[in-house]
């Protein structure tokens, strides 16, 4: 018997398999049932359910993200490698465009010339078209750092939702720190990890959510 014998199963029975391994991992009562879903997708992204502890929501942050998905709003991710993870068929029929902020032109001029990050850059040159916006940041503290402080200066609209998940050991969770204490609704996980499939993860929840909502309503 080879190995794919052995171990492997159908596309459906891993997937089946495997949420029901992590909701058996999940304790109970520790979540509303909207933010465990969240939480399921990013113990299933990862393989890690330690990382469960992490997770912070702001009490509105589900609620206001679901929303604006429903009526289509943007989403900015700070990388193609975010972006990559998003389910498109879900963020389609919801009619919710995606950008990449890193996939701007010209950035490597005015990240030099300003002195910081091609990330932070990028969050600075799209900043006209972030307000109302769901933002989510995966990799790169830099972007949340410039982000807030933009938002302080008033140079921009507040996104909707601002899912901060940056990864890393320089800034990471200094930017997640302020993104929380300030009044944005805002999804974070703790500390240094994140990352893109943290962020995806989180981004295909809140997009499932919105699915399920508009079916309910259809009766």
């Amino acid at each position: 018997m080879n190995l794919m014998q052995r171990f492997a199963l159908p596309p459906d029975e891993i997937y089946r398999r495997s949420f029901e391994m992590v909701d058996a991992l999940l304790p109970s009562g520790t979540w509303s049932p909207e933010e465990r879903q969240v939480v399921r997708r990013i113990v299933h992204a990862t393989g890690d359910p330690q990382l469960a502890t992490s997770v912070r929501f702001k009490p509105e942050a589900i609620d206001v993200g679901v929303a604006a998905l429903r009526q289509g709003t943007s989403i900015f991710t700070d990388t193609h490698m975010v972006a990559a993870g998003i389910h498109r068929p879900w963020s389609d029929a919801l009619g919710c465009s995606i950008h990449v902020l890193i996939a701007q032109e010209g950035l490597e001029v005015a990240a030099q010339s300003a002195r910081m990050t091609r990330a932070a850059a990028a969050v600075i040159k799209a900043l006209p078209n972030l307000g109302s916006t769901v933002v989510v940041i995966g990799n790169a503290p830099t972007a949340l750092l410039a982000l807030l402080d933009a938002l302080a200066a008033g140079r921009c609209d507040p996104p909707t939702l601002i899912i901060g998940m940056p990864v890393g050991f320089i800034a990471t969770s200094e930017s997640k720190d302020a993104l929380w204490e300030r009044p944005y609704p805002a999804i974070i996980v703790e500390g240094t990890r994140g990352g893109s499939p943290v962020a995806a993860a989180t981004m295909n929840a809140l997009l499932a959510l919105a699915q399920q909502q508009i079916e309910t309503d259809m009766g």
